[in-house]
């Protein structure tokens, strides 16, 4: 096939405007590629600039738990004390606490937004006029005026939007969500609605160089297991799009202690994993570091060596099983009646 050129006039007139569009086209690419801020956040970088960061370690609002900015979580039994600790935290940080739990606080603002679903201003009001209370007979000097930088939430309709305005008007250093399974009303075992769920409250933390803490649930009979990730109820991308998973639990020893296990931290290295921080919680809500640590707990206790020995050496005294339980109850060696019977009887076999 024999191809006719095209008149010079016409053959001008379409290089000039394939040429003007390569021009654009090429302008364009460039435009999208620098590294602009789209609504204040700063979304691309290259390696020269992370480079020039100078950033050895992860940031940290509460070190080493939790990083500053981002999505993290704390999650536990209904019993476990979650709601207390969040506020305490909460308090920690709008008063200028240089330390919470014996860890290091860095703060910028020392404003917090808390979000609560499960307990409402009455509830709320008492449990932290309490904390409060302790905190001023430790601190006579305390500025009560600080306290206005911790706003509550109890209606969560349209939520984002409200977090989005208040994030404009001024920034802070943390927003409690308490609970997740309250904003989010999907499916909590879809990946998909999850995930799509997190990413706005993620970019949102991102924007406004914030921490944003999910309170989350683990499964009721889990607790009997070793401390886990999987525990959480729901679907995987939870655990996924949090970059710090934390949970606190009933110690096993002490009714009044607690333990708060690292489930999840990319930016922490085993040591912090292996064992639990031992908190104590006193009569007025308040936390405080015991200094101990606890290993994983094991999943059969009738069959812990150490238990079953000391089971039945207090069984060789006469003491009946309740009174065995009884006696064990704030020691390491603490067990249920049901698991003193089972462990008599196994041995009862064995003579």
């Amino acid at each position: 096939m024999k191809f006719i050129p095209l008149p010079d006039d016409i053959s001008n007139e379409f290089k000039s405007l394939f040429g003007s569009s390569e021009k654009t086209s090429a302008t364009n690419t460039n435009t999208s590629t620098t590294n602009k801020t789209i609504d204040g956040y700063k979304g691309m970088y290259d390696a020269f600039e992370l480079y020039n960061l100078e950033i050895d370690d992860v940031p940290k609002l509460l070190d080493p738990f939790f990083q500053k900015v981002g999505l993290a979580s704390l999650v536990g039994t209904s019993d476990s004390g979650k709601s207390t600790f969040l506020r305490q935290l909460s308090l920690s940080i709008v008063l200028k606490n240089e330390t919470f739990i014996g860890c290091k606080l860095n703060c910028k603002s020392n404003k917090v937004i808390y979000v609560s679903t499960e307990d409402d201003s009455n509830s709320v009001s008492a449990a932290i006029r309490k904390q409060i209370q302790f905190l001023k007979g430790q601190d006579e000097n305390l500025d009560f005026s600080l306290l206005k930088n911790l706003k509550f939430i109890f209606d969560t309709e349209n939520l984002l939007d409200i977090l989005v305005l208040s994030l404009e008007e001024e920034p802070c250093d943390l927003i409690v969500i308490d609970a997740f399974s309250d904003v989010f009303a999907k499916e909590i075992n879809a990946n998909t609605q999850v995930r799509q769920f997190l990413n706005e409250y993620d970019k949102l933390a991102k924007k406004h160089s914030c921490l944003i803490l999910f309170l989350h649930h683990i499964g009721k009979n889990t607790q009997k297991n070793s401390p886990s990730k999987d525990s959480i109820i729901g679907s995987q991308a939870f655990e996924a799009k949090m970059r710090s998973v934390i949970e606190l639990r009933p110690n096993s020893y002490k009714d009044n202690y607690k333990d708060l296990w690292v489930l999840k931290a990319n930016f922490l290295d085993s040591s912090h994993k292996s064992k639990s921080y031992v908190l104590e919680m006193n009569k007025d809500l308040i936390f405080k570091e015991t200094g101990e640590r606890n290993s994983k707990v094991q999943n059969v206790k009738k069959d812990n060596a150490a238990i079953i020995d000391k089971v039945l050496e207090l069984k060789s005294k006469g003491l009946s099983v309740r009174q065995i339980e009884a006696e064990l109850k704030n020691t390491e060696f603490k067990v249920s009646k049901s698991v003193v019977g089972e462990i008599i009887k196994d041995n009862s076999k064995k003579k």
